[in-house]
């Protein structure tokens, strides 16, 4: 999943300090006159706004709103910078803002859709501008940065501005994924994707006993495969969070550039099982503290193969939903371009898989009109780091003059949204400086007509 592990550690925080917790009635359907409505959660700070201040408007995406924005303290450096207003909105069906609790009845999440999500941003965003005084700049990572550069094309009279960073707005390029994980896995340190290929096949030819033994599960593996992806993500997932500092976001404990380590695990004077097992090992009991691995409880299978949290997770059944039916890519693994086992995984299994859980049928294409409405528009930043493995599907490449795209060396997935920290890598202080100059030229160039959307 695209943000995967994230949502896994809620525990981190009860509450964001600086940040006032507030609730908005929204319409369960945007596309109805029924008065239904539920509450959406969002958060805001105005320390450090002026009267005129911009609103840095964070959409958030598939997880709890709190747990990104502890994260997000970049947003709260442009605050600073912009004098603006910040609000971080939680996505309906996620978090706390739960249109019908914990019930994901097929009749209800039919109001699970990226339409009803950015008609509640829109309609969040009016009411907290209502004089319309100050000119709104949207912000998103990973899908949210898809929410946020879909805000400015489809709302460009309400939105001012938006960044989109590790946004994989293009969905039929999101294949290179796990070459890109293999590709990073090797910066960090050569030959380390041989050495993960070894482990996996001394994994499938190990019996339940010996890998019991080896990956301290709980009990012997019933099914083979999904021990395999259990263990390919925390590959995944250490790619994702290849941060040059300690840190919890992606996980409990994982110390600095968690990829490089992961690698490095498998350089151990053991045999090729156990040191597969000991950078498995290094994601998923970080800590040391684990007593034994219960990996359906530890990993989901579902609609994206990059993961859908636990077992035991509801905004996982939440973004199975999304990838089932809006957010459609396809993620084949083959064991040559990348370090993984075969796995086929396209069209036909989806649509399996999406049929027998949810009665859903994928839009492959659904995400088309809205790259053309995005390359269509203006004032949006882009940003992707170089280490990201969903760079792939990201915009690698400035559309217009205001249509930016950076690249960042060194960076992996939403890194930039982070705070800043005494051992960032240059080039992501550069980045986050470059945004915030663009935003400031912008916003201090007078508008000269309305605009409107153009799709």
């Amino acid at each position: 999943m695209l943000m995967d592990h994230l949502f896994q550690i809620t525990w981190l925080l009860s509450a964001v300090a600086g940040l006032e917790t507030r609730w908005f009635q929204q319409p369960l359907d945007h596309d109805s006159n029924s008065s239904a409505t539920f509450a959406q959660r969002y958060l805001v700070d105005d320390s450090e706004a002026d009267d005129d201040g911009p609103v840095l408007f964070f959409c958030g995406n598939e997880g709890d709103v709190e747990v990104f924005a502890d994260f997000s303290k970049f947003l709260k450096e442009a605050a600073a910078s912009l004098r603006g207003k910040l609000v971080f909105a939680e996505h309906r069906f996620y978090g706390k803002s739960l249109p019908f609790g914990t019930d994901f009845d097929k009749e209800h999440v039919r109001f699970l859709t990226v339409e009803q999500t950015l008609a509640d941003y829109a309609q969040l965003i009016t009411s907290l501008n209502a004089d319309m005084q100050r000119k709104v700049v949207v912000f998103g990572g990973s899908y949210g940065g898809m929410l946020s550069s879909w805000m400015r094309a489809k709302y460009p009279s309400l939105v001012f501005a938006a960044v989109a960073s590790s946004a994989p707005l293009h969905f039929d390029r999101v294949g290179s994924f796990f070459r890109l994980v293999t590709d990073a896995a090797e910066e960090m340190d050569p030959g380390c994707a041989g050495r993960v290929r070894t482990g996996f096949a001394a994994l499938k030819a190990a019996s339940p006993r010996s890998l019991q033994r080896a990956f301290g599960l709980c009990r012997p593996p019933l099914d083979l495969d999904e021990l395999v992806l259990w263990a390919r993500n925390a590959f995944v997932t250490v790619a994702m969070g290849n941060y040059p500092y300690a840190g919890d976001l992606f996980g409990k404990g994982l110390e600095a550039w968690p990829l490089r380590a992961a690698c490095r695990s498998l350089r151990e004077p053991l045999e090729p099982l156990e040191s597969l097992a000991a950078a498995v090992g290094s994601y998923y009991n970080a800590t040391g503290d684990v007593h034994c691995h219960n990996i359906s409880h530890e990993y989901r299978d579902c609609a994206d193969q990059t993961g859908c949290g636990t077992a035991d997770s509801p905004w996982g059944r939440s973004w199975d939903i999304e990838a089932c039916r809006q957010i459609v890519y396809y993620t084949p693994t083959d064991n040559v371009s990348d370090m993984f086992p075969p796995r086929a995984w396209g069209l036909a299994e989806l649509s399996r898989y999406c049929q027998r859980t949810w009665g859903l049928q994928p839009q492959p294409n659904w995400f088309l009109p809205w790259m053309s409405s995005v390359s269509n528009s203006s004032r949006i930043v882009f940003t992707n780091g170089l280490l990201d493995p969903w760079r792939g599907g990201g915009v690698l490449h400035s559309l217009s003059s205001t249509l930016v795209s950076l690249q960042i060396p060194g960076a992996a997935h939403i890194y930039d949204l982070a705070g800043s920290h005494k051992d960032d890598v240059p080039a992501v202080r550069i980045a986050r400086q470059t945004v915030l100059n663009l935003l400031r030229m912008w916003l201090d160039t007078p508008q000269t007509r309305p605009e409107h959307w153009v799709v």
